[in-house]
């Protein structure tokens, strides 16, 4: 169908007839049809990025928390140890004094414990009182920080090995292009979904595992050229392709910041770079919010 315009040039200009054919019609309702997909599409992304850069940012503040306070308690623990030390050498040089452990030349006597040695020294019922209600506040003190201590320790441990296993760094260093999402893609000419984010750099540099995790792919493809899966438990694979060379073996345990190849050109290419890919389930996920500063990494 094509389209007839009228376009009058000024209030005395003669009008004049520009006629445009269907095809550049459809065209343009098309183009049209892409930038708005287009948007939506820019916009849920948007929407995701936010929703996970905070939650990722408030377990790393926690968990740095949690550390604080365990030093906290391994320092509270440590006086409390020291005070019991100090009260049992005071009650032992008391004995001796009073002649309940006797000199190393001759037999010692067994030296009585918590309340009757208590009682021997201090007859008084109101000084017994006070003396074996501090001892054993002491060691109810010592008891509960201990089970405290343990029981924080387990936590803090457990959310270390999750943040451990939750990817958080950059794979390579390198200039950050061609972002996750639809684009023109270099080769084929087509709009196409790019599921991850490319980092250019000097071939050779360093590709490191952005989580720990197991090596479960390391083979090489047409598209991907030399590329490595690693799985990190709870669904999340994070995927780095074009390598150069591979600098890890299929089944290895990797730990974040190990190198597992250098950065190449190799399969469908236009120049040395990682793809590097973040999937949670089946589906890939923008990594931009899985990358966090430095500072914030444990």
């Amino acid at each position: 169908m094509n389209l007839d315009l009228s376009i009058r040039l000024g209030e005395l200009g003669s009008p004049r007839q520009l006629a445009v054919q269907g095809r550049w019609v459809k065209v343009f309702w098309l183009a049209l049809a892409l930038l708005v997909a287009g948007f939506v599409f820019l916009s849920w992304q948007v929407v995701s990025a936010a929703r996970i850069y905070p939650e990722l940012l408030y377990e790393t503040r926690r968990t740095a928390s949690l550390s604080a306070k365990m030093d906290r308690l391994r320092k509270e623990t440590a006086l409390l140890e020291k005070e019991s030390e100090t009260i049992d050498q005071l009650t032992r040089r008391l004995g001796g004094r009073f002649g309940l452990v006797q000199d190393g030349t001759t037999d010692a006597e067994i030296l009585p414990d918590g309340q009757k040695l208590i009682e021997l020294l201090f007859p008084d019922p109101s000084g017994s009182e006070g003396w074996s209600r501090k001892a054993s506040d002491l060691g109810e003190a010592t008891s509960r920080l201990r089970m405290d201590l343990t029981r924080m320790e387990s936590q803090a441990s457990a959310k270390m090995q999750q943040l451990e296993q939750t990817p958080s760094i950059m794979p390579a260093r390198g200039q950050m292009c061609s972002p996750f999402g639809w684009r023109l893609h270099p080769v084929f000419g087509e709009y196409i979904l790019h599921a991850g984010q490319d980092i250019t750099g000097p071939t050779g540099i360093p590709v490191v595992a952005t989580a720990m995790g197991k090596v479960v792919t390391r083979e090489y493809s047409s598209s991907f050229g030399n590329y490595v899966v690693i799985a990190h438990g709870s669904g999340i694979r994070t995927l780095y392709a074009h390598l150069h060379s591979f600098k890890c073996e299929l089944g290895d345990n990797v730990r974040r910041g190990q190198v597992i190849g250098l950065l190449g050109n190799t399969g469908r290419s236009t120049g040395p770079h990682v793809h590097y890919e973040v999937h949670q389930g089946q589906q890939p996920i923008n990594p931009a919010p899985w990358i966090l500063p430095t500072t914030l990494v444990p």
